[in-house]
């Protein structure tokens, strides 16, 4: 069952949303404000590894292609605040239904609303999203050891850490695994 027909078969309506976020489909119109993003040292300083294009007009094929129109393996959210002004993105990918298990990234990028739940809200309303999908049982996330804001945000958000691991595209610094089950949603 591709994403589409999962949404439409349980009335799950876009955009999602929380108390004060919304998670909504990407349009080329955030392209701008998400290439800004990427390009912010501060807002990708735990992962070396960023998407990252020199030119907007280098950016703009890539982003129609993973964000807008979807790889059908990541599938990108814009979040919105209460005021639905963008504030970051967040992410779901490496779906497994055999496992039962898929993985999900957030990127904050608006700098003023850091430390304020916008993140944790998200992914928890993600989170809650996924869980509607036959078979997901877990979702997991992978984050820098270092990166104690993220971390936060997955423990307001009900993740628990279960233990480092090493990131191959990393420095060697350790990262953290977190998940939460299905089992265990509050």
């Amino acid at each position: 069952m591709t994403e589409t027909q999962h949404e439409h078969k349980t009335g799950q309506d876009l955009p999602l949303h929380g108390e004060r976020v919304y998670l909504r489909r990407p349009a080329m119109s955030d392209a701008t404000r998400v290439f800004y993003w990427e390009r912010d040292d501060e807002v990708w300083r735990y992962d070396i590894h960023r998407p990252y294009s020199r030119t907007m007009a280098e950016f703009m094929p890539t982003f129609e292609r993973s964000y807008v129109r979807g790889n059908g393996r990541q599938f990108w959210f814009i979040i919105d605040d209460e005021h639905h002004a963008p504030i970051g993105t967040i992410t779901y990918f490496n779906i497994d239904y055999r496992l039962g298990q898929v993985e999900v990234g957030l990127g904050l990028g608006e700098k003023t609303r850091w430390g304020q739940g916008y993140g944790s809200e998200a992914i928890r309303t993600l989170v809650q999203h996924l869980f509607t999908f036959p078979g997901i049982m877990r979702v997991y996330a992978e984050t820098a050891m270092a990166n104690q804001p993220a971390r936060r945000s997955f423990a307001r958000a009900n993740f628990t850490e279960v233990g480092q691991i090493y990131d191959p595209r990393s420095t060697g610094e350790p990262w953290v695994l977190l998940e939460i089950w299905k089992s265990h949603m509050v």
